[in-house]
């Protein structure tokens, strides 16, 4: 399988080095996207957690059967029919009904329904807040598991981890197109990426980089954009001609708590990222624990 391009830090500053010398070949911009757990891959939540039906010669896979073949069939919740259920149920709560089935998809989303859209940013730091805020804290130095990840352990489970992309160079090499989708405004064209198992598999087979109206606060402080996902199944970092597009950067768990204070100093927070009134309350009540907690050590 091409290899993905390895990165590690321990720190904000080693993060922000990295991603300085990345921006400075991409002058377009590039898109973050963090994971609390590095293990976890590219994939949406409407293609996680499914069921393998048939095994790679297509016999029905039987109960306690271990399946080492690739290939085969899955199955799970259907995507499009909660999408569908989603939007009878919404119209009374929604302020402003939305232009086009597309504006539906990032509203279902943006309030957790499993749909074949991957969330990512063009906030560097906003992605970092994401994979540190659920990561698990540790102590130690981080040094070894940095080092072994560099030297191939991919899959690791004692970090967290932030993905970085070209989306222009995604697209152009999935797709040929050399730039972002505005996929709201090009529906019809891309009417195909909606319900792709109803329509030809092979013309919306890969992943595409969309961008989204700003419908709601949150999409926009968190500069969000995505990759939708078509009629295949293997997340995005699965692809040999994409994975070489793709940079990984591990952090170990015995940074989460220090870089989430990072964050805190520059004003990355949960109010920043999730706007309101609730934000705000934990934003407080986690600052004053920290502030009491220090003064009783001193």
């Amino acid at each position: 399988m091409t290899d993905i391009q390895h990165r590690a830090a321990r720190s904000i500053v080693e993060y922000m080095s990295i991603i300085d010398g990345l921006n400075s070949t991409v002058p377009a911009g590039l898109w973050f996207r963090g994971q609390s757990n590095s293990s976890h891959r590219l994939i949406p939540s409407a293609l996680r957690d499914l069921d393998q039906v048939t095994d790679g010669r297509g016999q029905p896979i039987q109960k306690g059967q271990a399946v080492t073949a690739s290939g085969g069939l899955v199955a799970g919740p259907n995507p499009e029919l909660m999408l569908a259920e989603f939007r009878r149920q919404a119209y009374p709560f929604v302020e402003r009904l939305p232009d086009n089935d597309f504006e539906w998809l990032f509203i279902a989303q943006h309030h957790g329904l499993p749909t074949r859209l991957l969330d990512w940013s063009t906030n560097a730091l906003v992605a970092l807040y994401f994979a540190a805020s659920g990561a698990h804290q540790c102590a130690g130095d981080g040094l070894q598991e940095c080092k072994e990840f560099l030297e191939g352990d991919e899959f690791r489970d004692d970090g967290f981890a932030v993905f970085v992309i070209d989306p222009c160079e995604v697209n152009k090499t999935a797709h040929g197109q050399p730039s972002t989708v505005d996929i709201a405004r090009a529906e019809e064209a891309w009417r195909h990426y909606l319900d792709p198992m109803a329509h030809d598999t092979v013309s919306n087979y890969s992943p595409v980089c969309v961008t989204a109206p700003h419908i709601s606060p949150r999409i926009r402080s968190q500069s969000g954009t995505f990759t939708l996902h078509g009629s295949n199944i293997w997340p995005l970092d699965y692809y040999s001609a994409l994975r070489p597009l793709v940079t990984k950067i591990f952090l170990p768990n015995t940074a989460a708590k220090s870089i989430l204070e990072s964050l805190e100093n520059a004003g990355i927070n949960r109010s920043f990222i999730y706007p309101g009134l609730d934000s705000i309350a934990i934003d407080v009540r986690t600052r004053h624990r920290s502030i009491y907690l220090s003064k009783t050590k001193s």
